[in-house]
């Protein structure tokens, strides 16, 4: 019976070293790989600020309407969503875009507009105003 309770204790420090080995390796390998990763886009400071690709509605009275990921890109992904206006954005198809968006966009929206909009990261966590730019690349009409 001491022969096993041994065996079961030289088992479980041989599985935590294994496994702090393999958690530990990484860093002392300086090297990002399955299974385990360092993460390194997130190991460094970032900047303060980003920009963000996308559609903004705007309503009769001039103001903003937050337009859903469904009718900016029919999906429910943000990430989905951005890239596919930055990609139309990139490669010049922006007012083919905005035309898509505004035959999905409903009421109160009268106007679509793409763009490209500078935030600073830290306001816009505070719940502050946090537009520092915005650029303009294609503008349409809802219900043309």
């Amino acid at each position: 019976m001491a022969d096993i309770a041994s065996w079961r204790r030289w088992g479980r420090r041989f599985v935590a070293t294994v496994v702090v080995a393999a958690v530990v390796s990484p860093a002392v390998r300086r090297s990002d790989s399955f299974p385990l990763s360092t993460y390194p886009m997130y190991a460094s400071a970032r900047n303060g600020t980003a920009t963000f690709a996308t559609a903004r509605g705007i309503d009769a009275s001039g103001g903003d309407r937050r337009l859903s990921m469904r009718t900016i890109a029919r999906t429910d992904d943000p990430l989905i969503a951005q890239s596919r206006v930055a990609e139309a954005i990139r490669s010049g198809a922006a007012a083919q875009l905005c035309a898509e968006i505004a035959e999905r966009a409903r009421r109160p929206v009268i106007e679509v507009e793409v763009v490209e909009e500078r935030h600073d990261l830290v306001a816009q966590v505070a719940g502050r105003a946090s537009l520092r730019q915005r650029t303009l690349h294609a503008r349409c009409q809802v219900g043309e």
